[in-house]
């Protein structure tokens, strides 16, 4: 099977993933995980492969500023939270943790966007308090000017110089430790997406490319298992496994379902989709 990788975009990934769950203009693709969801919801001609080649702990991903009075999580009520657009996958997933690891109402929060959301026909619950800056600045950017009270981003956080920020975790590893004794999984950040127009043409190469992605991933352990560096997405996968007993999960469904599963119902309580699927319902491949 030939593969072909157009030079599509420089720098951050979100253009890509405003195309895929618009257009889906190439044949596979890599998605954030609740934008494909949210695709999916809104019946989008892409379909999901049991592969996720980026994973993440939301805590890692939370800054505050400094002149702000936020030093643990019950401090963000009443706050601006910075999330780039409401549906973003990271912004999901810490609601998420906010909600049932910290029993937190939500909706007493005000929601910043910066920029659009990857498929504009969604519209945020109106439970919710989402506020929108023009300009598309970034919600690093907006959090050093002190526009907003805290910002959740993806990974280890900010690529910005302030002394006006700080990560709202001194140590996000006991929050993991103690997220991960009710969640015991590594949450999926990015998940590959196929059209359905492709798999028409090529009924095979869906199996092909899960055979393929399968043996990348056993080579990233190798070389993971082998190197001193191991940071993946901000989270050190030697400590990782020290604190909590998680490794990089597999490729696959099974080995994967319960935090599918748990970031369903994540979107579903947030008015991210519409609908309850079944996790079986959204993902090819179901037997891996």
């Amino acid at each position: 099977m030939d593969v072909e990788f157009p030079a599509v975009v420089k720098g951050p990934p979100a253009p890509i993933f405003t195309s895929l769950a618009r257009e889906h203009p190439w044949d596979i693709g890599e998605q954030a995980f609740s934008t494909y969801l949210m695709a999916y919801d809104l019946g989008k001609p892409q379909i999901a492969l049991p592969v996720f080649p980026s994973r993440f702990f939301p805590h890692t991903g939370m800054w505050v500023n400094t002149q702000s009075g936020i030093h643990e999580p019950k401090d963000l009520i009443g706050k601006r939270i910075g999330c780039a657009s409401f549906a973003t996958n990271y912004s999901v997933w810490f609601r998420g943790a906010l909600t049932h690891q910290y029993d937190l109402p939500v909706e007493q929060m005000a929601w910043i966007e910066s920029v659009e959301e990857h498929l504009s026909e969604y519209r945020a619950p109106k439970r919710f308090t989402v506020e929108k800056v023009a300009g598309g600045t970034k919600t690093a950017m907006l959090l050093a000017e002190g526009k907003i009270d805290a910002g959740i981003m993806a990974g280890v956080g900010p690529h910005v110089n302030s002394t006006r920020m700080r990560p709202l975790f001194s140590d996000p590893y006991a929050e993991i430790r103690n997220f991960a004794r009710d969640n015991p999984f590594f949450p999926i950040n990015t998940v590959i997406t196929v059209s359905k127009d492709a798999m028409k043409r090529n009924p095979e190469m869906p199996r092909l490319m899960m055979k393929a992605f399968i043996e990348a991933k056993r080579i990233y352990d190798r070389e993971i298992a082998q190197s001193d560096e191991d940071d993946h997405m901000g989270v050190s996968l030697k400590r990782l496994n020290q604190v909590t007993g998680l490794t990089l999960t597999d490729y696959g469904f099974k080995a994967n379902r319960d935090c599918i599963r748990t970031m369903i119902a994540y979107c579903f309580e947030q008015g991210i989709i519409s609908k309850l699927p079944e996790p079986e319902e959204v993902f090819l491949s179901v037997d891996h």
